[in-house]
């Protein structure tokens, strides 16, 4: 015989996960982080508090003076209210906890209070008006699960006091809309929660894009120094080569023993420029469009800010005339190249001042640009990386920020004397 097997029930998962729920909306920790709708500064955050404190005042005032106040008037009315108001007000800064204490004097009013006449709601007005806030928060600041768990009890404490209590109420009519009530405020704080909840994720995933570009950027600022150093180091070993293998012509005779040295040396600087050449070969063939041209230094400057003034950029220069080595002239140059580049892509349309000067043994190269007059574009966050790494490479440093006037400002600070290995 073949066994039948009964169609799977859809609602008991759901009913199994309903103590793992309700167990994590009343015994869950408090979350430290922050509730999404706190303002950061002091002065506004105790702001917010007061209202909430000033709101649940009024609230409760209001109803103690209604009609509604002959079943309030056995003296327990403050008593019975005040958690409620107060979990109004804990709820700012501790939603869950304040949904907890709202639950306890919600009990109380319905127990304790004097019943009314007549048929009544399962709650009245007065305890909507505090209880509301207090589960939109609840469900704005918690896990899914835990809002669920908040949605449930909440629920469960509607049919319990609508069927439980000394007072009479009209559960053909009350209960439908209570549900209503308790759900809608649940549904809207769901909504901001999960849209919270994505903000912040899309925000540190763009937090981690901005630093992978920022790596990138770096790397690439590296291999397009190495090239650079490879094209001055290899200009200088091939002079020191041909010098020393014109030397026997150029200053003959020469001793044997000298000749033999100079042949040596240039030898060696042959052999040092077949190995940077090969080891520079990699970066080379993963980037064709390496430059081929001689790389520039400091006496190239007058050209590049020749073509600056042309494209419109309202230019000051101070250059002081400075003997520098090629590797110096080459960041000094890419330096000032990238901050100006920098500028008109940020704030077109602004005033650049460049000055290249010396100070305490101290080469110091300084961009400022004013505020732009038309809005700038946004660029990947490498220039400054790579700026960066050429003010490192000499042992120096540089720093970047806004001026005052809503300019900004670059200064590259490099050393004149050698650095110590």
């Amino acid at each position: 015989m073949t066994e039948v097997r009964s169609a799977p029930r859809w609602w008991l998962p759901m009913l199994r996960a309903v103590p793992r729920v309700v167990a994590a909306a009343l015994w869950t920790a408090v979350d430290s982080a922050r509730p999404p709708w706190r303002p950061r500064r002091r002065l506004w955050d105790r702001a917010l508090l007061a209202v909430a404190l000033f709101y649940g005042v009024v609230v409760v005032g209001t109803a103690s003076g209604t009609a509604a106040s002959v079943r309030l008037t056995s003296g327990l009315y403050l008593l019975c209210a005040a958690p409620v108001a107060a979990g109004l007000v804990l709820a700012v800064r501790r939603p869950l906890d304040g949904w907890r204490l709202s639950l306890l004097g919600l009990v109380l009013t319905g127990y304790v209070l004097v019943p009314p006449p007549a048929p009544a709601p399962v709650l009245e007005g007065w305890q909507w008006l505090l209880w509301c806030p207090v589960l939109l928060a609840a469900a704005w600041a918690s896990p899914r699960r835990v809002a669920v768990g908040v949605a449930v009890v909440s629920l469960a404490l509607l049919v319990v006091l609508g069927t439980t209590t000394p007072s009479p109420v009209d559960l053909r009519y009350s209960l439908p809309i209570s549900v209503i009530g308790v759900l809608a405020p649940l549904v809207v704080g769901g909504s901001l929660g999960a849209r919270w909840d994505a903000r912040r994720a899309l925000e540190a995933e763009q937090a981690r894009t901005a630093e992978a570009q920022a790596a990138r950027g770096a790397l690439a600022e590296r291999a397009r120094i190495a090239r650079e150093m490879h094209d001055v180091v290899a200009h200088h070993l091939s002079l020191i080569a041909v010098r020393c293998e014109t030397a026997p012509y150029r200053l003959a005779p020469l001793d044997e023993r000298a000749g033999a040295e100079l042949a040596e040396v240039a030898g060696t600087a042959r052999s040092a420029l077949t190995e940077l050449q090969r080891l520079l070969g990699v970066l080379r063939a993963e980037d064709q469009s390496a430059e081929r041209a001689p790389q520039p230094g400091t006496a190239d400057l007058a050209e590049l800010f020749a073509g600056v003034r042309a494209a419109g950029t309202d230019l000051q220069v101070s250059v002081e005339d400075v003997d520098l080595p090629d590797t110096l002239g080459l960041t000094v140059y890419r330096i000032v190249q990238q901050a100006v580049s920098n500028a008109a892509q940020h704030a077109p349309g602004a005033p650049v001042r460049v000055t290249v000067g010396r100070a305490d043994g101290v080469l110091r190269v300084e961009v400022v640009n004013g505020p732009g007059r038309a809005p700038g574009t946004p660029g990947a966050g490498t220039g400054l990386a790579g700026m960066r790494e050429r003010a490192e490479l000499h042992g120096g440093r540089l720093t970047a920020g806004p001026t005052p006037g809503a300019g900004y400002r670059v200064l590259a600070e490099l050393p004149l004397a050698p650095v110590a290995p």
